[in-house]
């Protein structure tokens, strides 16, 4: 706000330019949404794609980024939803009613049709507010979905390696045992009794 303060022109009031101000903010916002969930939601069909292409990967794998790719595009499609939402709301002129009607306030009483576009904003606003929300609920779904997956994952190594270890703890105590017997056993006399002719 202050840029735009600084780089007003002199005819210019100062209350357009705050009047402005938000406007740019919220376009941004909704530039960088709509952004955002097209670069995740492109990625995410190729993760999608690679995925259905791979013939060798277990079948428990393949249904944990099925679903990470799913729940990850249907976020990236709200983010791209509620950008649009967002760019919708100012470019549409209901920014610049709202702020007529809370300008008009004091000198006159808001009309009926003042009154249903206010509660329509606000039933505007609540919808996105809830779009929102069920994206901070996707993420949580999916954080929660990658955290089983990799305990998963991680309990499956340790035990492979637990059972190395103790095959190989096994093998290096019977190999141990071997070496002890050998070496309890008695020397072999190879030498012929007196009298009778060497073999």
């Amino acid at each position: 706000m202050g840029r735009c303060l600084r780089t007003a022109p002199m005819g210019r009031s100062l209350h357009e330019c705050a009047r402005r101000c938000p406007v740019i903010v919220g376009l941004i916002i909704a530039a960088l949404l709509v952004v955002l969930g097209t670069g995740a939601g492109s990625r995410q069909l190729r993760t999608l794609r690679r995925v259905h292409d791979e013939p060798f990967m277990p079948d428990v794998d393949r249904r944990y980024f099925r679903g990470q790719g799913r729940r990850r595009l249907v976020a990236s499609g709200l983010l791209v939803v509620i950008g649009l939402l967002i760019a919708f709301y100012y470019v549409s002129g209901m920014d610049a009613r709202m702020d007529e009607l809370g300008e008009n306030r004091p000198e006159r009483q808001p009309s009926e049709d003042d009154k249903n576009f206010a509660r329509m904003v606000a039933v505007y606003w609540i919808g996105v507010i809830l779009l929102v929300g069920v994206v901070l609920l996707v993420a949580v779904i999916d954080f929660w979905a990658t955290r089983v997956y990799w305990m998963a994952r991680y309990r499956e190594i340790k035990t492979d390696h637990d059972t190395k270890l103790q095959r190989d703890l096994a093998v290096y105590r019977q190999q141990k045992l071997n070496d002890r017997v050998k070496g309890l056993k008695k020397p072999t006399d190879d030498t012929t009794p007196e009298g009778e002719p060497p073999l």
